[in-house]
């Protein structure tokens, strides 16, 4: 084997087992906060009353009716995936990213 192929062969060498010991590092790194993730129900706010101020006043009863089962289907899918969904009726104080906003389409 000749030098060139040495330095090769020792540069894959170094490169596989930093890259190796990078990615069992992290997995180490990650292990608790992922375990402690995995015990927090996510929470979405659902909040009626910016559902009821955005439908127009002129709406019919189809559209409202449309409106308001689109944000009960909203909600639904949020539980059936996994998520606590409450009204904003019941919330002190929450982070604005867990609102569930009207698109007012």
């Amino acid at each position: 084997m000749d030098a060139k192929s040495q330095w090769l062969s020792i540069i894959l060498i170094a490169s596989s087992l930093g890259c190796l010991s990078g990615w069992f590092a992290a997995l180490q790194q990650l292990q608790q906060p992922l375990a402690r993730l995995n015990l927090v129900t996510p929470v979405f706010v659902l909040d009626r009353a910016e559902l009821i101020q955005s439908i127009p006043p002129n709406a019919s009863q189809d559209q409202m009716d449309k409106i308001v089962g689109d944000w009960q289907a909203q909600s639904k899918k949020l539980s059936d995936a996994g998520y606590l969904v409450i009204d904003s009726t019941a919330v002190v104080a929450a982070p604005d990213d867990v609102y569930v906003r009207h698109d007012g389409k």
